[in-house]
């Protein structure tokens, strides 16, 4: 294994702020003690159809027996059933301590961030500092859980001052505009309240806007504040008063639970990481911007420009794979668009033994054979490392990557799974540069065209499978699997075609099976089917790989071929009759199979009638017929 000291992360939504810098604590402390991070990345829980069916394949790609420890970052999973799924797979596969960040403890020992009880700490500010006495607290309906909670420590210690909570100064909300002007206008109804405590700084940003609508001045008329520390509210001149996001010290804190573990020694059963508040202006205090608002202007502008110019490459990225149809060259066009990925400095496309194969209905239908997928073998397909394409290669899943690939330069990497609806193609790993998380939102569209474009290619196959099917249905002769007349006609003119410039000497042979209505009227028709049977077995057994046999009726049969000399043409018969004398005397069939035959040597010209030379073949087999007779 490409690292013996191990800890597997699994993590939904791993772009958004709070789970990069999650992972960057983990990454760097656990670097500190020599440990490999592997990230297991999911996005459940979004409104993307039958796409997000396949998350739960995040399942399939590691190797539990690998870990020293593992963090389960459980309160990042939108979707409770995929949360439930990993959570048993832990419990069943990890022999190992587990870890779990959530604000509820669970079934592993857990880290937990409080940033609930700081909006206590700033009501406490507001009225000591600052002597309000009407404070309002403005809630969050859609996340009633932290919202109840913020009121709760806000209530507590309004009443520790013996300062009264009226209906009118509280109201939950949404974040929507129109909300949050009809929550002030609850407030401002039985007069202006002192200060707002919001429940976070997205709602306070945009009380903010709606108070400065109405002509009123922050924090002069009314002081307000939030939770969350948004670099937008820092921005603003005096700044949000807020409370702070310590995310990546809850990384850092799961990371020492877990070495507690790792060691045989007793984690706490649940640790607590505290928030605390940030003084801004909002709230009537001294403050400055430290820095000149132009800089947030221009950051803001960037990341427009960055989103504007991640959409047109997704646009472009979609347009140029979704028809592709070789495995091989979806690869190499992938190739281009590593650069679009930020920071990143390992990229590797892994697939399943049986990432393409078909449904096994689909295989009976088309009479394909078994799919042998060694399920043990995983393909690398794609590499990328340090701005240079790697070959591809075989390994198996005792890894979730080659042993070859690792070194010292890289102490993480993260997976994210390629699926399409319920089919699991396999997976992605990527390192960024300086093991620094740099994992954008545009990178799940990236993710989605390349399952898209896997998804194309084995959609493919399976057409393919059925086009071929459907062809040799229209093509060849049910009872013989030969060509029939649709199948003679087709090829006859391709080859005439192919070699009309050529004066390539072609031959036309015509059999007929002798007696076949005595056996019919004395043994049955099944009987006369078989023999039949036998006649194609033996035609098929005579012929080139070039030659087009086909049967054109009841006991009639046709070949066409090119380049026969008439000595190799009499060879071709004397061969059938050979193999119709064999059966004869190996089988104990109360008739003998014989077969009449005749053939006709020509040129391919302009001029060249098939009918015509048809009809000569015909006549040298009735010849022969009238001499067996």
């Amino acid at each position: 294994m490409y690292h013996s000291k191990k800890i597997g992360v699994f993590i939904s939504h791993i772009s958004g702020e709070f789970q990069c810098n999650i992972c960057q604590g983990i990454i760097d402390k656990a670097a500190e003690f020599g440990y490999f991070v592997e990230v297991f990345s999911s996005t459940d829980g979004e409104n993307i159809g039958d796409y997000g069916i396949g998350e739960r394949s995040i399942l399939r790609i590691p190797n539990f027996d690998d870990f020293s420890g593992v963090i389960f970052v459980s309160g990042t999973y939108l979707s409770d059933d995929l949360r439930e799924r990993i959570a048993q797979t832990l419990q069943s596969k990890c022999t190992c301590p587990i870890v779990d960040i959530n604000q509820n403890h669970t079934f592993a020992p857990s880290v937990a961030l409080d940033n609930d009880s700081a909006t206590g700490q700033i009501t406490e500010h507001l009225i000591g500092t600052h002597h309000y006495r009407r404070i309002c607290y403005l809630g969050n309906i859609l996340e009633p859980l932290f919202s109840q909670k913020r009121k709760a420590a806000y209530t507590q210690v309004m009443a520790l001052h013996n300062l009264p909570v009226a209906d009118t100064d509280l109201y939950e909300c949404s974040y929507e505009e129109t909300d949050i002007a009809a929550a002030l206008t609850h407030f401002l109804s039985t007069g202006k309240p002192d200060a707002i405590v919001c429940y976070n700084d997205r709602m306070a940003l945009t009380l903010l806007l709606e108070l400065l609508n109405r002509g009123y001045q922050v924090p002069e008329d009314i002081a307000i504040t939030g939770t969350d520390m948004l670099e937008e509210g820092q921005a603003l001149n005096p700044s949000l008063t807020s409370v702070t996001f310590p995310i990546k010290e809850l990384g850092i804190k799961a990371v020492e639970q877990l070495l507690i573990a790792i060691r045989g020694e007793q984690p706490e059963e649940i640790s607590v990481i505290k928030a605390a508040p940030h003084i801004g202006g909002s709230c009537g205090c001294r403050s400055t911007y430290a820095k000149n608002p132009f800089y947030f202007q221009h950051s803001v502008n960037q990341r427009v420009s960055q989103m504007e110019n991640a959409i047109m490459d997704n646009i472009h990225m979609s347009s140029s794979l979704q028809n592709v149809v070789d495995l091989n060259k979806g690869m190499d066009l992938l190739e281009q668009f590593i650069p679009h990925i930020g920071c990143c400095a390992e990229l590797y496309l892994c697939l399943y033994p049986d990432w393409d194969s078909v449904s096994t209905h689909i295989r009976t239908i088309t009479a394909s054979e078994e799919d042998n997928a060694d399920t043990d073998t995983m393909l690398l397909k794609f590499a990328y490392k340090n701005g240079k394409r790697r070959h591809e290669c075989s390994f198996t899943k005792q890894s979730t990557l080659p042993d070859y690939l690792f070194d010292t330069d890289a102490s993480a990497y993260i997976f994210s799974p390629l699926y399409f609806g319920e089919k699991e193609f396999g997976y992605v790993a990527m390192a960024y540069q300086g093991s620094q998380m740099s994992y954008q939102l545009d990178f799940f569209s990236w993710l989605m065209n390349v399952s898209s474009m896997l998804r194309n290619i084995s959609e493919n196959k399976r057409t393919g499978l059925l086009v071929s099917r459907l062809e040799e249905i229209y093509m060849k002769d049910e009872l013989t699997g030969l060509y029939n007349r649709h199948g003679y006609n087709m090829l006859s003119e391709e080859l005439l075609e192919k070699n009309k410039n050529a004066n390539t000497p072609i031959a036309a042979f015509a059999f007929d099976l002798d007696g076949l209505k005595e056996i019919n009227d004395t043994y049955g028709h099944s009987e006369g089917d078989f023999a039949i049977q036998i006649l194609g077995q033996a035609l098929e057994g005579a012929i080139r790989e070039t030659d087009i046999c086909a049967r054109l009726g009841s006991d009639e049969f046709y070949l066409l071929a090119v380049n026969y000399t008439e000595e190799e043409a009499r060879a071709l018969l004397y061969q059938v009759n050979r193999y119709l004398e064999n059966y004869n005397k190996l089988h104990t069939k109360k008739y003998q199979l014989s077969v009449s035959s005749g053939f006709i040597l020509a040129q391919i010209n302009p001029s060249l009638d098939l009918h015509e030379l048809f009809k000569k073949a015909d006549q040298e087999m009735y010849l022969h017929k009238k001499r067996k007779a």
